[in-house]
């Protein structure tokens, strides 16, 4: 086989996992986990149950690998984010991608866990998608720290902080994916959250203050 053709045929497969991925995707948003099945995702992407079966093991094998890539795009997404403008910057610019991240797939993650139980304890996508939520967090962290460095001011030294930070980012998140605050502007409520969020998690470095 020609190296023309062994790229033709891996780009196929990846343009149908992508189909499958984002007829997924689209079936969430209509109704949420219970309606993701693999016979309603092949009729939506345009494809047999056959080739579902092909990239995926099941309905929560699907479900995980969303979680997994929204999770590497959120990762990717803060890494590029300017650290020079400060923790209120930085939690304003990471907002509205959250907020994307979890309308499309993030506020499915309770129902999941509810229905599969102990299903999904042993996966090795489940163990992927522990894996890539640490190290979101981690880059996280690194950009909060090297952002509020950029201020002359640190971190709370506390194991609640970052735990703290993605329930607010989540929380805010919710509010506006259910429009929950209707008479409430977005970008708002995205400002007001980033300077409570920034003066909650930090203070003054007192190693700069000091004489």
């Amino acid at each position: 086989m020609g190296e023309s053709s062994k790229r033709s045929i891996y780009g196929d497969a990846e343009a149908r996992r992508r189909r499958t991925l984002d007829a997924a995707a689209a079936l969430l948003d209509e109704g949420g986990y219970a309606a993701l099945t693999i016979r309603s995702v092949a009729k939506r992407s345009g494809t047999s149950v056959g080739l579902i079966y092909q990239y995926f093991t099941d309905k929560q094998d699907i479900f995980t690998s969303l979680l997994n890539e929204s999770q590497i795009e959120s990762r990717s997404f803060v890494a590029t984010i300017p650290r020079d403008r400060g923790v209120a910057a930085l939690l304003a610019a990471v907002l509205p991608e959250s907020t994307r991240q979890w309308g499309r797939v993030g506020r499915f993650t309770a129902t999941w866990r509810d229905i599969e139980g102990d299903n999904r304890a042993e996966r090795e996508s489940v163990r992927e998608v522990r894996r890539t939520a640490r190290e979101y967090n981690t880059e996280l962290h690194a950009a909060l720290t090297e952002a509020a460095e950029a201020e002359g001011r640190v971190l709370r030294d506390d194991p609640s902080m970052l735990p703290f930070v993605l329930s607010a980012l989540q929380g805010v998140a919710d509010t506006i994916v259910h429009n929950w605050a209707a008479d409430l502007d977005h970008t708002e409520l995205t400002r007001f959250a980033a300077e409570s969020l920034t003066r909650a998690i930090t203070v003054d470095d007192r190693s700069r203050t000091q004489t």
